[in-house]
């Protein structure tokens, strides 16, 4: 073949060849176009899948903590309700212990007034009296034993409220705290000032929390 034909079919070869890298690098580009388009659809399907995976687990978290909500506000609730229960039996308290205190003091009264001339004259006379005495002692019993049964009732209402947590709140003997006492009377007494030397009505709390203020009376200062 001679050189004029050489060049001419060179020049063809390199022309197809040239074309065929130029088609080539377009496709290789359209690949990368494609890849790159296929990442970032990839990449925002993950974002996507990652922002509701944070959505699911924030509104996970938000349900737990309304649940636990829930769960401490009704708890409150129910103790709220029972204390109010517990409240509710302080005035029968009030009531037994205002009964207790009349029927013991109806049973000192009795005793003093069993005077000595009294006694003499039951010795002296003998049987004379035997049945108003008998009549007396009946009438005691009869009482003591009504008073036995109050302080029963007494110590069951007080043991189901130490079952709420309901305790009384302990102030005779002890000094005066505005936070669990309320001075209602100033008295003279031999003990220091500022102590309660009464307590006119019971006070009750739970656990440090004050449900009734214990109304008592109070040794004020002495004048000596």
């Amino acid at each position: 073949m001679s050189r004029e034909q050489v060049l001419p079919d060179l020049a063809t070869r390199i022309d197809a060849l040239q074309a065929a890298v130029a088609a080539l690098e377009k496709q290789i580009g359209r690949a990368g176009r494609e890849q790159l388009k296929a990442n970032a659809l990839s990449e925002t399907q993950a974002e996507r899948l990652a922002a509701a995976m944070d959505a699911l687990r924030a509104a996970g978290e938000r349900h737990e903590a309304e649940i636990v909500a829930d769960r401490q506000q009704a708890q409150a609730a129910v103790s709220e309700a029972r204390l109010a229960v517990a409240r509710s039996m302080f005035p029968a308290l009030d009531g037994l212990d205002e009964a207790i205190r009349a029927g013991r003091a109806t049973l000192d009264h009795a005793a003093r007034r069993e005077s000595a001339e009294a006694l003499l004259r039951r010795l002296l006379l003998g049987d004379a009296d035997a049945d108003e005495h008998r009549e007396a002692d009946a009438l005691h019993a009869a009482l003591d034993a009504w008073l036995e049964g109050l302080a029963m009732v007494r110590r069951r209402l007080l043991d189901a409220l130490a079952a709420e947590g309901v305790t009384l709140i302990v102030a005779e003997g002890q000094p005066f705290d505005p936070r669990r006492h309320i001075a209602v009377e100033v008295v003279s007494a031999d003990v220091s000032p500022g102590t309660v030397v009464q307590e006119i009505r019971r006070g009750f709390m739970v656990g440090t929390r004050v449900l009734r203020h214990a109304e008592v009376a109070v040794a004020g200062e002495s004048q000596h």
